[in-house]
């Protein structure tokens, strides 16, 4: 089928080769019957999965046209997300986190006295990402301690990027209008220490600068907590969420500080069955079962990563923060040289056997499931992932 559709549409790039039929809790069904264990999950933003039972509330209302009305749904997510974000915010609800950022964006404009971002992002092409080609954007080098951009080693580093952005923002002084943080890159797993993000937070508002923490690409609760930017015991001026709050459907918000949430008028245009899935996913959250399962679940998955790695000589770094995992797998320890090769490899070998791996730069293999998953899952996952470290052995090895 992947070949007929090829011939019904402009060039594809497919991440995955598959033709997803149906998807039931942690597996997924192709249109040919094959079952798949899927241990990445739309890059980790399905939390949790639901299906048209779940959802039916907000196909009662879908038929108005966007923005004209609003829904009970959209009331009752924000009443749900103001409980999780506690006072002081103001909150809007847009199609995507693209929009959101925008939002925020636009809004800290209104009140700053600069044009311009201090931005420690993964994400290339920036001004296209929210921020108007009016505004000056000094990107920093995000904190990677495994192949840290200034040539340092964590930990006797001393935190040199924090030094580095103090000495960014001496030397735009007066001019910042925000500055903007991605807690964690979700695609490679990268987690930097909490120290440097709470140093970072605490020099910006020495400068006056508000803070703005984007979580668009990440899922309410697959960290342990509710919200990541909760690991760092930070109360940042603004936030962004995407399509993990809904679980992978559409939607985003934007949580702005009441004193800087500035923004003109706008249509409240989020999809009623994208607040539905949001409300869903917020609700099983609220007791803490599943984040505490997430915490545990995500520790024990990166033990067993470190026990595979030494035991079949496959060098690298695991790292990770609840149910994100990720294992960079590197040629040899000393030269951290990017293994891509053997990652794409380990995938390719993992998906013939059943299991979705996700794949992010340079080599890391990433492990997002539901947090739902049950044990025997994973130890399922676990044991094909073993063999392809057994072939990889065999394939490249001398």
């Amino acid at each position: 089928m992947i070949g007929e559709m090829q011939k019904l549409t402009a060039p594809v790039r497919l991440r995955i080769p598959l033709v997803v039929k149906g998807v039931r809790g942690s597996e997924v069904e192709d249109v040919d019957g094959n079952t798949y264990i899927d241990m990445d999950c739309g890059r980790g933003l399905q939390l949790l999965r639901f299906g048209v039972e779940d959802l039916t509330a907000g196909l009662s209302v879908v038929s108005y046209p966007a923005g004209d009305v609003l829904s009970e749904y959209m009331y009752r997510l924000l009443e749900t997300v103001k409980g999780f974000f506690g006072e002081g915010y103001k909150f809007h609800l847009s199609p995507s986190g693209f929009e959101a950022f925008t939002t925020v964006y636009s809004s800290i404009l209104e009140v700053s006295r600069g044009g311009s971002a201090v931005v420690f992002h993964t994400r290339n092409g920036l001004s296209a990402f929210g921020f108007p080609f009016s505004s000056t954007i000094r990107r920093v080098p995000y904190p990677y301690c495994y192949r840290c951009p200034l040539k340092h080693e964590h930990p006797g580093c001393g935190y040199a990027c924090v030094d580095y952005f103090r000495d960014v923002l001496d030397e735009v002084e007066g001019s910042v209008s925000l500055v903007v943080f991605k807690p964690v890159d979700p695609v490679r797993c990268i987690v930097p220490p909490e120290p440097v993000w709470r140093r970072i937070v605490k020099i910006s508002h020495e400068a006056g600068c508000p803070v703005l923490c984007d979580e668009t690409d990440l899922a309410p609760g697959r960290s342990g907590k509710r919200l990541w930017h909760e690991n760092l015991s930070i109360r940042p001026e603004a936030v962004c969420l995407g399509d993990g709050l809904a679980s992978g459907l559409p939607i985003g918000l934007a949580a702005v500080r009441e004193e800087l949430a500035v923004w003109k008028p706008k249509p409240l245009t989020a999809n009623p069955i994208s607040c539905v899935a949001g409300l869903r996913l917020l609700e099983r959250l609220r007791d803490g079962r599943l984040l505490s399962k997430a915490h545990k679940l995500g520790r024990s998955l990166r033990k067993r990563l470190e026990e595979l790695s030494r035991r079949y000589e496959v060098p690298g770094e695991v790292r990770g923060l609840g149910l994100m995992v990720g294992f960079e797998v590197v040629e040899d320890e000393s030269s951290k040289k990017p293994a891509q090769r053997w990652a794409r490899f380990l995938v390719k070998y993992c998906f013939t056997r059943g299991l979705i791996l996700g794949l992010g730069p340079p080599s890391t293999i990433r492990l997002t499931p539901t947090v739902d998953v049950d044990e025997k899952t994973v130890e399922q996952a676990l044991t094909i992932i073993e063999d392809g470290f057994k072939e990889l052995k065999h394939a490249f090895k001398p």
